[in-house]
């Protein structure tokens, strides 16, 4: 019988992907492929489409065969089902079954060229004689003619009862079985390489330095080309062998090494081939107690290799499953997985898990603790699928958050505004605050019932209630604190003496005056001066000094554009009655016009860097007047807007009570052009040496350059002619460049300061007089940009 079988042709197999179907669990053992294909009858050669798709085998003595139930093999075909399982096998038409022994001995890549058994008449209806034959399928039902395949020299050399063959998918190598003896029963292998549209003659391939056996068949070539299988008749048996490549000629062979007896049995195998991936092995077998060859599949290795992980996800404490509107998630390890699949309104999940090692499984849902469960995968080989319920328990927690909000704006309150949310009258450490936004957030624990009330200081806002006393899941709750200012300002201010700037202290008994009234309820601090009052805002005040040692003078509080609490500075001013007072007075000129300043223009004045009350402005004639003790040299600076306001030196220390001083100050507009004198910059002669004594002035345009940021300035170096004229004008470059750099190191930006010396080439007034001389010898600085 097993002669019988094989008598007329063995033919070889190109095994190639099976494409992205997942066939359910086979076990790393032998098995027959499914009922569709085994049919009662001898089924050899199978070898499959590139897709996967199609599985084509040769049927032996089959009644639907060409020449019916004797001596006849046609190739059949079945294709794969969706569910991993082949449909019923139909047989090709004759257009590809023209012979008596039909066979396909390979594919090519593109999946529509077949080689197959035989050579066949021009018409393509006859065979005609032993060969190779090239056929392509045009569709599903229809074929082309054949067409001679040219092996040099293979008619010629082939002269025993049957032949195998193998030709690689990409046409590069042809091994054929075959023997050279007329009626020759025992094969050797061969090999034939492409050249031009045909193969070279075939040359015999060397398989280890002895004989193996009677019969070497079915050649197989791996798909790296290393490894060659084959099946060889050895007493009487044949068993399936594999040998490796010794060198780049293909021809010579390892000793060959019998494959294991889970495929090899006491019958009869052949025909083994490897898929594209040599995952799986397909060969034919035939036991001792069976009647004809099967198709047979063995996998090698797991090619998808992951289980399969279903389940639901539950809540524990319900036994009921996850509503669908929560989004929870499953870690893997703790990482999130590629592979998860949720469907929420089934709450049922889909993983993917690489198989080999253990898995900690983890549901995750913000508010929900997830239950850990580890699944031990390291004994599991191939592809499986598994169900697992996975489960989460809700936290036993409120969160509690929401806004503090100014009921007068409608917006949070200022960050700088401490807050606290106090819970059942205490400071609880669960509250968190994000400040910048005036927003806070706590948990705490289900049954009780809690009441929050907002501490602000000078803030009212009323209290609520969360009651959690019957909650059994994690919840959360909004409560949001309306605060209302209280209806009034806090001055916190200080008495001063006018002339000296120190404060009025408890031997003057000093007591405030507010819109005229003394406020009995204010206590100045005796030692600083210093007193605290709260007055309603929205409104102006005149605040005084009432003392016995002083004269009282209006003080302006204006509180209108205020309307909520805050805290705000005020200085009162009182003038000594018995003051050593020399009296100033003048006017405020522009320099650029020099003309006093524009009527209604506001003009404050700055002595020794403080504000005077004691400055006493008519804005319509620019006149002032101003009562400074004697005995003291002042730091004099106006204040103007948007003009550069020159500093002064008043120096009264050798001048008398009573003195009437003239004396005018001056302001330049901010304009580009505009050049100012820098007085009172002093120098050792012949050097660029800042003296210490001319620190005052330049720090008050220090202090013009911070509160006009925006303005540019040159700083310009001047002398007489007295000297070399070179000599004068380094002279004038390094002083112009020290009064930039000490600017500069004042913190005054360096792209915003230059400096130049012009020597004694622009001078103020006549180098004929000493005074003139004088003159010109200066630093000014001119606004170059704004």
């Amino acid at each position: 019988m097993k002669l019988k079988v094989v008598s007329r042709i063995l033919i070889t197999l190109s095994i190639l992907s099976f494409g992205s179907k997942v066939f359910a669990q086979t076990g790393f053992v032998p098995q027959k492929l499914s009922g569709e294909i085994s049919s009662g009858f001898a089924e050899i050669n199978p070898i499959l489409s590139p897709d996967g798709e199609s599985l084509y085998f040769t049927r032996v003595n089959h009644p639907e065969n060409r020449f019916g139930k004797t001596d006849s093999q046609d190739i059949w075909f079945t294709t794969l089902n969706p569910d991993g399982t082949w449909s019923e096998a139909k047989r090709l038409p004759n257009a590809i079954n023209l012979g008596r022994y039909n066979a396909i001995f390979g594919i090519l890549n593109d999946g529509k060229t077949f080689v197959i058994n035989g050579h066949y008449s021009d018409n393509g209806k006859y065979w005609i004689e032993r060969g190779l034959s090239v056929i392509e399928r045009i569709d599903e039902n229809t074929w082309g003619k054949p067409r001679p395949l040219n092996v040099k020299g293979f008619a010629r050399m082939n002269k025993g009862l049957t032949t195998t063959a193998y030709l690689t998918p990409d046409g590069k190598y042809l091994l054929t079985s075959f023997s050279n003896r007329a009626g020759g029963k025992n094969h050797s292998i061969y090999l034939s390489v492409k050249e031009g549209d045909g193969y070279s003659k075939p040359k015999r391939v060397k398989i280890g330095d002895r004989k193996l056996g009677e019969s070497y068949e079915a050649p197989f070539l791996s798909k790296d080309g290393n490894a060659l299988y084959f099946s060889c008749k050895v007493g009487g048996n044949n068993d399936i062998y594999m040998a490796n490549r010794t060198d780049d000629t293909y021809l010579n062979w390892s000793e060959p090494i019998a494959l294991s007896d889970t495929i090899n049995t006491p019958g009869w195998e052949n025909y083994y081939r490897l898929n594209d991936k040599e995952s799986w092995a397909y060969y034919c077998s035939l036991s001792s107690k069976d009647e004809h060859s099967e198709i047979m599949r063995l996998k090698i290795y797991e090619e998808f290799p992951y289980v399969k992980l279903t389940g639901l996800v539950m809540n524990k404490v319900e036994e009921s499953l996850m509503l669908a509107d929560t989004g929870y998630n499953i870690l893997v390890n703790g990482k999130k997985s590629d592979s998860l699949k949720i469907d929420r309104a089934s709450a049922s999940y889909e993983l993917l898990l690489p198989f080999g090692q253990k898995h900690c499984l983890l549901p995750e849902l913000a508010n929900w603790e997830g239950i850990p469960d580890t699944l031990d995968l390291t004994a599991v080989k191939e592809y499986s699928e598994m169900s697992k319920n996975l489960y989460l328990q809700p936290i036993p927690l409120v969160r509690i958050y929401g806004k503090v909000i100014n009921t007068r704006t409608g917006l949070p309150i200022n960050p700088e505004m401490k807050y606290q949310i106090l819970v059942n009258g205490a400071i609880s450490d669960s509250v968190k605050y994000e400040t910048e936004i005036a927003k806070y957030a706590m948990t705490l624990p289900l049954g009780n019932r809690y009441i929050l009330s907002l501490n602000l200081p000078n803030f009212t806002s009323k209290t609520d209630t969360v009651d959690v006393i019957n909650a059994k899941y994690f919840t959360e709750k909004q409560v949001d604190f309306y605060a209302t200012t209280v209806p009034w300002v806090e001055v916190n201010g200080v008495a001063l003496d006018n002339s000296t700037f120190t404060p009025i202290v408890g031997a003057s008994a000093p007591k405030l005056k507010i819109n005229g009234s003394t406020a009995d309820s204010v206590s100045i601090d005796p030692v600083t001066g210093e007193f605290k009052v709260r007055l309603p805002f929205g409104k102006k005040y005149v605040t005084a000094i009432e003392s016995k040692e002083y004269r009282p003078l209006d003080n302006q509080l204006d509180l209108t554009g205020y309307v909520e609490f805050t805290q705000v500075k005020h200085e009162v001013f009182a003038e000594r009655k018995d003051a050593n007072m020399a009296i100033l007075s003048g006017k405020i000129i522009n320099l650029k016009t020099g003309q006093p300043l524009e009527k209604e223009t506001p003009v404050k004045l700055k002595v020794n860097g403080t504000e005077t009350r004691g400055f006493i402005y008519d804005s319509t004639t620019a006149g002032y007047t101003l009562k400074l003790p004697v005995g003291v040299s002042y730091d004099i600076l106006p204040s103007v807007n948007n003009f550069y306001n020159k500093y002064e030196q008043v120096d009264l220390t050798k001048v008398k009570k009573g003195t009437k001083i003239a004396k005018n100050f001056y302001v330049t507009p901010i304009e580009v052009g505009q050049t100012v004198n820098i007085d009172f910059v002093y120098f050792d002669i012949g050097k660029a040496t800042l003296k210490p004594q001319s620190f005052r002035s330049l720090n008050a345009l220090v202090e013009f350059l911070n509160e006009y940021p925006n303005v540019i300035v040159e700083i310009g170096g001047h002398t007489d002619n007295t000297g070399s004229a070179a000599v004068n004008q380094r002279l004038s470059d390094a002083r112009a460049k020290s009064v930039a750099d000490y600017i500069i190191e004042m913190g005054i930006p360096q792209e915003r300061i230059t400096s130049k010396g012009y020597g004694p080439s622009k001078p103020k007034a006549s180098n004929a007089t000493a005074k003139g001389r004088a003159q010109n010898r200066r630093v000014e600085f001119t606004i170059v940009g704004i």
